[in-house]
């Protein structure tokens, strides 16, 4: 059944651009909602509400709505008229076709000063003798009952016809509300799930069924109501579901056809596995969970070749590089970030490090990079220089050879020679040098 949601709230205002605090009217008819809730808290400027032709067995959670003038709650399972007294401002109340049994009730709206009209046809009380009586005496400010004018004379009348009819309107009263009336409201909502256990959604949809169910006589009862109403929504859906048939879920494959397992990552976390290298003892998982998720809820299986993590339906596969211990293994869940980190042992126990040779210097016994000494402490390694190298470049006549290398272009200068003009030249004083 429906609930009242501010979701369904904002979807119902779009005449007032889905804004709830400044809301006046609402229209919430046909929902199938059995309870009123969130509207003292998310309407609270509302002036006119409309519930009409649902199942709501109470009114209820309307008492700050210091500004509600019209409540219509017709074609509901209404009992008694309660909790209206703090709705200041109301002035015209419709019950029509509800089940409301004592007529004593409206003594409770005396409250609300300002009710000028109230419409309780169609309920067992309107049938009592003396019962348009009781009400316009009861209720002086009344203007409208049943759609009828209340005029003067008929007031000073009803208070006089009264007394003598008092008592045979109590005896109605009695006689006709159901001495399990509390009963009955409580179990409208208690028989939610049998109700739900006896529809079967295929049956519904055949003609056969819903002329059957239409033809058949029923009581004029809160609890049939509530019944034909869920029957009513499961019809619904089942022609939803004929309509718009869900989409098969797609079948989850962990193993190839040989046999291999796949990578699967359908929550999309970013995981990081250390220890790949082929020096380290263990691989290490770190499974980013949610932090305030319950570990009970953490599902962990590793195997030799892969491991797997579910939460929630959601599955994690992933193939490891190379065979590990599951039975040697553990695993931690941080208290800080939630994350869940696995420690696999490899089964191919790692190879050593291997370390450089140790090499001793040609002079001074200086040892390389990465060998120890006498104290264990790694030595500089210094360049070698042999000693053939060292006379490859004569330092001494590098001056001499710049003063050369000058000479021999001086030389080369003087021996070059300009070509002669054409014959046919001539100086152009206009014309700028060439440079």
């Amino acid at each position: 059944m429906g609930r009242i949601t501010v979701a369904l709230l904002r979807k119902r205002a779009e005449h007032n651009n889905k804004e709830l605090s400044t809301l006046e009217e609402i229209s919430l008819h046909q929902e199938n909602l059995e309870k009123i809730e969130v509207l003292d808290s998310a309407c609270r400027n509302l002036q006119i509400l409309y519930l009409q032709n649902n199942i709501i067995g109470k009114i209820e959670n309307l008492g700050r709505m210091k500004r509600l003038k019209y409540i219509n709650l017709a074609l509901n399972n209404i009992q008694v008229i309660e909790n209206l007294e703090g709705v200041e401002s109301l002035e015209k109340l419709d019950l029509t076709v509800n089940f409301v049994f004592d007529v004593r009730d409206v003594k409770r709206l005396r409250a609300n000063q300002f009710l000028r009209e109230l419409y309780l046809t169609g309920n067992p009380c309107a049938t009592y003798t003396g019962y348009r009586q009781y009400v316009i005496t009861t209720l002086p400010n009344l203007a409208i009952l049943d759609g009828q004018e209340v005029t003067r004379s008929e007031r000073i009348r009803a208070a006089q016809e009264l007394p003598d009819i008092m008592d045979e309107l109590i005896d109605q009263i009695k006689e006709n509300t159901p001495k399990d009336l509390d009963v009955q409201q409580q179990q409208q909502h208690d028989d939610d799930d049998d109700v739900d256990m006896e529809l079967d959604l295929e049956k519904l949809t055949t003609d056969e069924a819903q002329k059957e169910f239409w033809a058949e006589e029923a009581e004029h009862t809160p609890q049939a109501r509530y019944e034909m109403h869920k029957r009513q929504e499961a019809m619904q859906r089942a022609e939803e579901l004929k309509k718009n048939p869900p989409k098969p879920k797609k079948e989850r494959r962990l193993f190839r056809e040989d046999g291999r397992p796949l990578n699967i990552n359908e929550g999309g976390w970013d995981f990081r596995l250390d220890g790949q290298d082929v020096f380290e003892k263990d691989l290490v998982l770190d499974f980013p969970c949610y932090k305030h998720l319950d570990t009970s809820q953490i599902e962990l299986d590793v195997e030799p070749t892969y491991v797997r993590i579910t939460i929630k339906g959601k599955m994690f596969q992933l193939v490891l590089p190379e065979p590990v211990h599951p039975d040697k293994g553990h695993a931690k869940r941080s208290k800080i970030t939630g994350h869940l980190v696995v420690t696999m042992p490899k089964v191919n126990p790692p190879k050593q490090r291997p370390q450089q040779q140790q090499q001793q210097q040609d002079g001074d016994g200086d040892e390389v990079v990465g060998g120890a000494g006498r104290s264990g402490a790694p030595k500089v390694e210094k360049l070698e220089v042999s000693s053939a190298a060292k006379h490859t470049v004569d330092y001494k006549g590098i001056v001499d050879a710049n003063e050369q290398a000058k000479k021999n272009k001086t030389v080369l200068r003087a021996h070059v020679q300009e070509r002669a003009n054409d014959p046919d030249f001539v100086d152009d004083d206009d014309v700028p040098p060439l440079e």
